[in-house]
């Protein structure tokens, strides 16, 4: 059977079972691709809760939570866990923390070594799409970028795992926009800076006028998209559908010819790496993209157009501007604010968090204690949570400082 007879009968049919034998058989047959965080935890002996946050414009957030390892349960009891909280990347979900499996994800390793973990779901994601007033089908669901999640979705969050644990402070670690979104909620608010105890960035991503790879030629649309979204909405940056999880199951399995083309796209995006075990690709495309705003990626855009620069959404029109920020050219965020001990994690083969960049975003804070330049492994933006070497290289390192922080309370 031809691909193009592939397509056209899983389109019809709507369903994996109906397709013929020969079909389903080449599937891989992994099940980690279809489960949920929840599902994914669970799998592997590791209990979870879902919380529910609302931001003060409105989102309703899910926030999961690992309380203890599969052997803590005493611990968890008798609240000795410092709470951790993980953020995910542009596109991503809690999920990104768990989908590697025990051994091999932040998520387990902090909660077999005394850590009570909670997962951020960002807006716009599939555990995060909802509102008390609006539907994702509105206009202005989606009016929102990396802006909003740092102003309003991470401070709801880390106020309500400081009010469920009883807790003073708390520990960060940020994936590249997870570091974003802290940054922006430590200049913009800069009363939370005394609510962590230690934050940590991952290929953190701030400036980017130095980003390398073809993703560069899309920022050439970035005013273009200002201009689209202003007068016709910000649309969806999908997620990932039962039909492209089917997709990955046939092509991106390691025993399927058509896998180079599935990591070569991880590569042109992220910088090459041998570090990402193929076999585990069907899981990480089967639960990416988890949904997001494409305001958000014109925002990272205008970084690029204005290197040297990371401050506010510029919406190309002088008189919003002024209208919003008082100036036709969008602040500076006050990097200068921030005050809260950071850890930084960087790779010199990082495509989109660039060594130049992250040198600038160094040269701009004051309370750096801990900054690990990877250049020895060929690590690229996406092996600092999914890499086969990011336990040794990234986990074992970061818990070691993480320790040192944990009980100041």
């Amino acid at each position: 059977m031809s691909v193009a007879a592939v397509f056209a009968l899983s389109c019809c049919a709507g369903l994996v079972g109906l397709l013929p034998a020969g079909v389903r058989a080449a599937l891989d047959p992994n099940p980690d691709i279809e489960l949920k965080t929840n599902e994914l935890a669970r799998k592997y002996g590791y209990p979870f809760e879902a919380h529910t946050v609302i931001t003060e414009d409105g989102y309703i957030l899910s926030l999961h939570r690992i309380p203890h390892g599969r052997g803590g349960f005493d611990d968890y009891f008798s609240g000795s866990r410092p709470p951790v909280l993980l953020q995910h990347g542009l596109g991503g979900s809690s999920a990104d923390w768990v989908l590697m499996g025990p051994g091999y994800s932040l998520a387990y390793f902090l909660a077999d070594t005394g850590y009570d973990v909670w997962l951020g779901n960002n807006r716009g994601n599939i555990y995060s799409r909802n509102h008390t007033t609006m539907e994702p089908t509105d206009r202005y669901f989606w009016d929102f970028s990396f802006h909003e999640l740092g102003y309003y979705d991470l401070p709801s969050s880390i106020d309500y795992i400081l009010s469920a644990t009883g807790r003073r402070t708390l520990l960060y670690v940020g994936h590249s926009q997870g570091t974003t979104q802290f940054l922006v909620m430590a200049s913009q608010k800069p009363q939370y800076n005394s609510k962590i105890a230690l934050a940590t960035g991952l290929a953190p991503a701030a400036f980017t006028g130095y980003l390398r790879g073809p993703i560069t030629q899309l920022t050439k649309l970035t005013y273009f998209g200002v201009w689209v979204g202003e007068n016709f909405g910000y649309p969806e940056f999908g997620s990932r559908s039962r039909w492209g999880r089917f997709i990955s199951r046939l092509f991106c399995q390691s025993a399927a010819p058509t896998q180079i083309f599935c990591s070569t796209k991880f590569y042109l995006l992220a910088g090459f790496s041998p570090d990402i075990d193929l076999d585990k690709l069907t899981v990480i495309v089967g639960h990416i993209p988890a949904g997001a705003s494409w305001k958000q990626l014109i925002h990272y855009g205008q970084g690029y157009i204005n290197p040297g620069y990371f401050r506010l959404f510029d919406y190309g029109d002088a008189k919003k501007n002024i209208q919003l920020y008082g100036s036709s050219v969008p602040p500076e965020y006050k990097l200068d604010a921030i005050t809260a001990p950071m850890a930084l994690f960087s790779s010199n083969n990082d495509w989109l968090a660039t060594p130049k960049d992250v040198e600038l975003l160094t040269n701009k804070l004051g309370s750096i204690v801990y900054h690990q330049r990877i250049s020895a492994n060929p690590f690229n933006h996406y092996d600092f949570i999914w890499g086969r070497t990011a336990p040794e290289i990234v986990f074992e390192p970061l818990m070691r400082l993480m320790n040192k922080y944990r009980y100041i309370r």
